[in-house]
């Protein structure tokens, strides 16, 4: 009891522990010789991008046995509305040659030499357009036989092979120096490589400045623009000239139903590329939209366009080129996207400044 502030507290108490307190142990968990496990197969980091490659794989398989189905499906309705067409074509013809025949000898002969230039202006036409795509569609399987050639031991095969991809490319001294260099002892793998490495890589460097300069006025012109619909319409047409300048530089002659051909190959490709392909070129497109973060709306809108025609011409390259790109020799937008950005700054920086003298010289003048 506390009497010095006339209140009491309560008694406390205090417990004690014990000791002598033992901690309680589980027994250890004993196994017996027959017992069964279960095995668990764990798959290493390059097994596992080698299982999901080949995944992805039957999945592009898949979807172009399904493009392939459809594609015949519409190739032959395709080739029963043509000869329809013809076959109508020519009913209305020889009726209307008949009844000219009927009514006037001379009426018969105007429409009959009418008739005979028609026919040889089509045929014509026609021979040269499958002459054209028929050299096109060679490109795959040179491609299909570079490949082969670069894989085997042989020799032998790759002289008339590369004989007749050099009879189609442009002259130039790059030529003559693969043909000082190549040697009876080597191999056709050694010779593929040596008549990428001397001819090849030239038309390479070639093609990607036709792109890159491409890419360069597409950039700037969405830029600099405000009609965004004629811009594109522009840029569509300067992609077809692109397109045509890069076949030619693999000497190939594009005509009409080729460049089509073409165009929906750099499509398609574009559509299905590879994961990995496809990584890689969002990365650097954001990276670009990243490092763009501080231009305005419509200069990033230009670097798009200057990017999307970069691809196409990319992907034009590798369509038209003889032989297969490899990691190496392969071109990406990791580098031009750089140039694009450069030059939209520069253009920016000649705006300014030219603003802002026409605004100082606005103020002198009042």
């Amino acid at each position: 009891m506390n009497k010095d502030n006339g209140s009491i507290k309560r008694q406390q108490r205090f417990e004690t522990v014990d000791e002598d307190e033992t901690l309680k142990i589980t027994p250890a968990a004993s196994f017996s010789a027959n017992e069964d496990f279960v095995e668990i197969e764990t798959l290493s980091e390059r097994e596992l991008e080698t299982k999901l490659e080949q995944h992805l794989g039957s999945a592009d398989q898949l979807n172009e046995d399904l493009s392939s189905n459809q594609n015949t499906k519409r190739s032959w309705l395709g080739k029963a509305c043509l000869l329809g067409v013809v076959a109508i074509a020519a009913v209305e013809t020889v009726l209307g040659l008949y009844e000219a025949f009927m009514q006037s000898s001379w009426l018969f002969a105007l429409y009959g030499v009418v008739v005979m230039l028609v026919i040889s202006w089509t045929v014509k036409v026609s021979f040269t357009e499958w002459r054209k795509l028929k050299r096109l569609k060679k490109v795959e399987e040179t491609q299909a036989t570079g490949m082969r050639l670069l894989n085997s031991m042989q020799m032998g095969e790759a002289d008339l092979f590369i004989d007749n991809l050099l009879v189609q490319l442009p002259n130039s001294s790059h030529i003559e120096r693969y043909l000082q260099q190549v040697s009876v002892e080597h191999n056709d793998a050694e010779k593929l490589v040596l008549f990428e490495a001397c001819v090849l890589i030239d038309r390479d460097q070639q093609a990607k400045k036709i792109v890159r300069r491409f890419a360069q006025e597409s950039a700037l012109l969405l830029a600099a623009s405000p009609l965004a619909v004629l811009d594109m319409a522009i840029i569509l047409w300067r992609n077809q000239s692109m397109i045509n300048q890069l076949a030619k530089c693999y000497g190939i002659e594009l005509g009409y139903w080729s460049r089509i051909k073409l165009i929906r190959g750099i499509i398609g490709n574009i559509i299905y590329a590879g994961t990995s392909e496809i990584v890689t070129d969002l990365g650097t497109q954001l990276l670009s939209v990243e490092m763009s973060g501080k231009l305005s709306a419509r200069l990033g809108q230009g670097l798009g366009g200057g990017l999307l025609t970069a691809r196409l011409g990319y992907q034009a390259m590798a369509l038209c080129r003889p032989l297969e790109f490899n990691e190496q020799t392969k071109p990406k937008l990791k580098g031009i996207h750089k140039e694009l950005l450069l030059d939209l700054k520069e253009l920016t920086s000649v705006v300014l400044s030219k603003t802002a003298k026409k605004e100082k010289q606005e103020i002198v003048d009042r």
